[in-house]
């Protein structure tokens, strides 16, 4: 049987078509490199190094297509994703989620607690994601449509935690859902940096809504005093614009309906128009347009009013986002319209129409202001965030020496009721004294409790080392001028590390708060202070305290935490301590610091012995 023969051409093709395969797949493998390594450097890194940064510059932003998952945003091209044409940090109202990121350099070895902080209250849903080496270690969820607890960090913004971090490199998503403007002024900065800005702004929104509250009595007191209702109108104005201030602060959602998700949007919506429905009342009835305007001006002002009678009442059925979009068009609408009818008061002769006209100027131009600010139509800052508040503060002055002078036109009219009226402004300004000098007081309080603050231990509520360090220095000079003797001792947590490695660093921390306390209750001899000194380690100065009673002191004190268990839940466990004493008749200042190593030594000696012991200058001399 005669045998096939193969053919040449077929090993060929079988052999190139082998190739040909190969090489396509080392080209598909690159090609995948080559797109990793892009996608790991097309990240835009921020690098920390402990003052506030802005990340507006450096995020890069996509839109989130209907459905689309994290892992699916993770792996959009790096087409999609792009920076911002400008620093503005408004994007402007969107009807979807919009995803920004960054990557983080130098946040592990970053001093202090760093934090990534959205500075806008108003977000239905925000989504924080930090990644490290490609892993996920944490998200947090927060935003108006959430319980206020469930937010990282109770503040009426949102702060995001970077505690987690232990690479050199991490890389943040955030993902914010919102039908209503959509700011992103996003920070990296220092919690320390974050807290201290968020008192000024505390104490402006107190300056602010004090001020409101203060003007609100004094119209309240003249409304019973004169009968006139347009007191009482600007009155009910003045409340309702400071309820919005206050919502828009975030101070709603932090302190009364965090817990009730949807009613900070639900305000912000019925507000916005009402605000403005009682402005124009009071308006309206400020300037008598009844009698000083035309049909067409009535006609103009009783169908702005119907509008926002409409508008007050359909926020409750109608979508956020849309009583947002007509609100800033109606408020603005309304300012130019009580700015025309003060105009046409004033050309009518009415002279308090003058003061009136010009309050309204000033509110026109700060609300323009803060409108385009919250439209995106001007690069939004901190400022701008609060051209509202200024400008009603503005009008606020404005319109009460508006109000006076119309008091002074109408004199010779009401004797009566203007005596009345000084009597009143007598008693309201003495009731404004006793408001300055109770939060003058209120003040001092506060700068003393800050003081406090500053020189005591967050933890153990002991004398801090900075304040330790001023006052052992004072202490030992006047023991110098008084050739008295000082005694030092040095306390120390037998095995605290291990301690915090067994039993975990809440029950670490539970010990050194059971320690101080102990310290406190057995050192109570006069001028004597203690302090945490580092970590485990305290510190007791003794003024006028020979070696031997500070040695007894410490023995009373090694004993005290020999009796005492620490108990947390199920775990239980006995404190020991170890002590060195040292003490001096001081022959010149400034030496201090010599006196404190020697009780140091003595503490070492004490740990070399065993622990749990008392060792005092004099042995230390003696095993020298």
């Amino acid at each position: 049987m005669p045998v096939p023969k193969t053919h040449p051409e077929s090993h060929g093709q079988r052999h190139s078509l082998f190739v040909h395969c190969l090489q396509a797949l080392l080209s598909l493998t690159i090609l995948i490199a080559a797109l990793l390594v892009h996608r790991a450097q097309a990240i835009e890194t921020v690098h920390f190094t402990g003052d506030k940064i802005s990340l507006l510059p450096l995020l890069e932003f996509v839109s989130e297509r209907n459905g689309e998952t994290l892992d699916e945003i993770l792996v959009r091209p790096e087409a999609d994703w792009h920076h911002r044409q400008s620093i503005n940090n408004n994007l402007g109202q969107t009807s979807q989620p919009v995803w920004a990121r960054v990557r983080l350099a130098g946040v592990s070895d970053a001093f202090g607690q760093p934090i990534v902080r959205l500075n806008y209250p108003h977000h239905d849903y925000v989504d924080f994601y930090l990644f490290e080496r490609g892993k996920m270690i944490r998200h947090f969820s927060a935003g108006d449509q959430l319980p206020f607890d469930s937010r990282p960090i109770d503040q009426r913004t949102f702060w995001f935690p970077l505690d987690d971090a232990s690479a050199d490199e991490q890389e943040i998503y955030i993902r914010i859902s919102t039908p209503g403007p959509l700011l992103m002024p996003l920070d990296l900065m220092s919690y320390k940096e974050a807290a201290e800005e968020e008192k000024l702004l505390y104490l402006w929104a107190g300056a602010f809504l004090g001020i409101i509250a203060i003007m609100a009595l004094y119209n309240l007191f003249l409304y019973f005093s004169l009968t006139e209702s347009s007191y009482i109108l600007y009155v009910l104005y003045l409340l309702c614009a400071g309820m919005m201030q206050a919502t828009m602060f975030g101070f709603g959602e932090q302190y009364f309906w965090g817990d009730r998700p949807g009613v900070n949007n639900q305000v912000i919506a019925f507000l916005a128009p009402f605000v403005q429905l009682t402005a124009m009342a009071f308006v309206l009835k400020f300037i008598d347009l009844k009698n000083f305007g035309s049909v067409l001006d009535r006609s103009v002002a009783y169908l702005m009013l119907f509008t926002l009678i409409v508008m007050s009442i359909a926020s409750f059925t109608v979508p956020y986002s849309l009583i947002v979009k007509l609100g800033h068009s109606i408020a603005l609408f309304g300012v130019v319209c009580a700015l025309y009818i003060g105009i046409k008061g004033w050309v009518m002769g009415m002279k308090s129409a003058r003061l009136f006209t010009i309050a309204w100027f000033a509110h026109l131009v700060f609300i323009g202001w803060y409108l385009l600010d919250m439209t995106g139509k001007i690069p939004a800052t901190e400022l701008g965030n609060h051209a509202f508040a200024i400008g009603f503060i503005a009008e606020l002055s404005l319109l009460s020496i508006a109000f006076a002078d119309k008091m002074n036109q109408e004199k010779e009219l009401r004797i009566n009721s203007q005596t009345k009226l000084l009597d009143m402004q007598v008693a309201m300004n003495q009731e404004l004294d006793n408001k300055v000098k109770e939060r003058t007081s209120a003040l001092e309080k506060a700068n003393r409790r800050l003081e406090e603050l500053s020189v005591t231990d967050g933890l153990t509520k002991l004398f801090n080392r900075r304040y330790f360090d001023q006052v052992f220095r004072d202490h030992y000079e006047q023991s110098y001028k008084d050739q008295h003797p000082i005694s030092v001792m040095m306390v120390d947590i037998d095995f605290f590390k291990k301690l915090n490695d067994n039993y975990g660093h809440a029950f670490g921390d539970l010990c050194l708060v059971r320690a101080a306390q102990l310290i406190r209750k057995v050192v109570t001899m006069p001028g004597a202070f203690a302090a945490r000194y580092g970590g485990e380690e305290f510190v007791v100065v003794l003024p006028k305290t020979t070696e031997d009673r500070a040695a007894q002191v410490g023995e009373m004190l090694r004993a005290a935490f020999e009796k005492t268990t620490v108990t947390q839940g199920s775990q239980s466990k006995n404190m020991t301590i170890s002590i060195g004493v040292a003490c001096t008749i001081p022959s010149q200042p400034g030496l201090e610091e010599k006196l404190l190593g020697v009780a140091d030594s003595c503490l070492y000696q004490s740990k070399e012995n065993g622990r749990n012991q008392v060792t005092r200058s004099e042995q230390l001399n003696e095993a020298g």
